[in-house]
């Protein structure tokens, strides 16, 4: 097919209408309200950077730096806008879309190609997982799959792996377990390289990509002093989520890292067989690029399983390798016993923590949820659902958030000192305030130690305009109480939220 000159095969155009359905997908994604914690989090933080605050130091969250750069990049080119988050997050999905398309056709080849792209897009799309909103793994997803596609497109040569280890950092710079897949390629150049001095070279330079991010990293937050703070709340922070065991934790631990080690040893004894001393000498059968795809779904896994919770929106690290391998899969490939045996364990052990962690996504309440999220914004596109009622469809606190918007604005607290005590961090992003600490929601200050005893020395210090106190915050604490009752008046209560002036 030709179109202005320029010819275009059946295979590309198809491409072209799978990422206009992707595009469609996501489309009242655009259109959500400010609602979800997590973003009003980062919305604050990266508001905060803008306004001329320095990450970790006034403004705070248990994450690494690029989640609130991006967040801080998109305000400050379009304002603080869910319509422009979104849109760049679609931006970044088909982007990653496109990468996954070139990783299935270098691998699988073009018809299989477009069948991964296409589960990919509607996999990402769900709110099953949480797909449509504008977290860490969504973006942290498009370099991990360019980090595949430049080793894969180069044949692994030493630039590709240190561009691949570049990237692979900045998806960690998202979400720690963002390194996850860095150790999957590393598994399968060991089992590619001619020897172990050619892997160990490979290694180097794909672990030399990986630490220039963060050395520049460490480098910025040394200059600021907050080297400290900085490992405290992206890294150490985390043991918190490690520590609070679900249910069935030990069987978790065990199989969470089952499909890595029979992903190994399949390839092991592809490559090795029984002979061991092989090792040694690097004989043995080539392994080929589908192994990598076994490596890096396990991997991904890993990070949705690690912490051992089940937001659904962790599976979103998992679609790039989940979508290649389903594409990969043939019906007439004629299985031996050790495929099946490997198949069982790799498979089995995947499914089981899946359905035992994510059960909504698996339950009858999943696909009703996603069919009235299309219904819901239908409703609302077509007229026939009030903002308010729409508001409330995803979070009864958003209509709260837009009343006390208003209220600030006639109050003409924009820019001022306010401080939120409760879970609507969004807030502080659409009213462009001031937070007297850097805390922006009320269960970090009790998740962090001396949390209580900082608020409370930051607000006697630096004494905010108004104070809201939000029903739903997790609990209180004396100094907090103190200052409301001898520094504040209680003004009005705006659906639950009681907001106190200074006197």
């Amino acid at each position: 097919m030709n179109f202005l000159g320029i010819k275009i095969s059946k295979t590309h155009l198809i491409l072209v209408f799978i990422l206009i359905f992707i595009f469609l997908l996501r489309l009242p994604s655009l259109y959500e309200p400010f609602w979800y914690g997590d973003e009003g989090i980062f919305g604050a933080v990266g508001r905060n950077l803008n306004l001329g605050g320095t990450l970790y130091q006034t403004a705070w969250d248990n994450k690494p730096p690029m989640i609130y750069l991006t967040y801080a990049a998109i305000f400050q080119l379009f304002g603080v806008s869910m319509f422009w988050l979104r849109l760049v997050t679609l931006v970044v999905v088909l982007s990653t879309a496109c990468a996954i398309y070139e990783i299935a056709r270098a691998i699988l080849g073009g018809r299989r190609a477009l069948v991964a792209t296409f589960v990919f897009g509607v996999l990402t799309s769900l709110r099953l997982i949480e797909g449509n909103l504008s977290l860490t793994e969504i973006f942290m997803i498009l370099p991990i799959s360019l980090a595949m596609l430049v080793a894969l497109k180069r044949n692994f040569d030493n630039l590709s792996l240190f561009v691949a280890g570049f990237l692979f950092a900045l998806a960690s710079l998202y979400k720690q377990v963002g390194a996850f897949e860095a150790a999957a390629l590393g598994v399968y150049l060991f089992f590619i390289s001619k020897s172990f001095l050619d892997f160990i070279k490979k290694g180097i330079f794909l672990a030399s990509g990986f630490a220039v991010p963060y050395l520049a990293t460490l480098g910025y937050f040394f200059h600021k002093h907050l080297v400290s703070d900085y490992i405290f709340a992206a890294y150490t922070y985390y043991r918190i989520y490690l520590s609070e065991s679900p249910k069935y934790a030990q069987l978790i631990t065990v199989l969470k890292f089952l499909p890595i080690i029979a992903a190994f040893f399949y390839a092991f004894f592809k490559r090795f067989g029984y002979r061991v001393w092989y090792v040694f000498s690097m004989k043995g059968e080539a392994i080929e690029p589908f192994h990598l795809l076994l490596l890096w779904c396990a991997f991904s896994f890993l990070g949705s399983y690690f912490s051992g919770r089940a937001y659904g929106h962790y599976l979103v690290q998992a679609t790039p390798a989940l979508s290649l391998l389903i594409a990969s899969i043939s019906l007439r490939v004629k299985l031996g016993r050790e495929q099946v045996v490997f198949g069982v364990v790799f498979f089995g052990s995947l499914l089981f923590l899946t359905r035992l962690l994510f059960f909504d996504a698996f339950s009858s309440q999943g696909p009703i949820n996603q069919l009235k999220y299309y219904k819901n914004f239908l409703t609302y596109a077509r007229g026939l659902e009030s903002v308010s009622a729409n508001n409330d469809f995803f979070d009864r606190n958003v209509n709260t958030i837009a009343a006390l918007s208003d209220f600030l604005d006639a109050e003409g607290a924009r820019g001022k000192n306010v401080y939120i005590w409760g879970d609507v961090a969004w807030l502080y992003a659409i009213s462009d305030l001031k937070n007297p600490s850097r805390y922006v929601t009320s269960f970090h200050v009790f998740g962090v130690p001396s949390g209580k005893e900082e608020v409370g020395a930051n607000l006697s210090s630096n004494m905010p305009v108004f104070v809201i106190k939000m029903p739903s915050s997790v609990g209180t604490f004396g100094q907090l109480e103190d200052l409301l009752a001898t520094k504040y008046t209680s003004m009005l209560s705006v659906d639950g939220a009681e907001i106190f002036k200074l006197k």
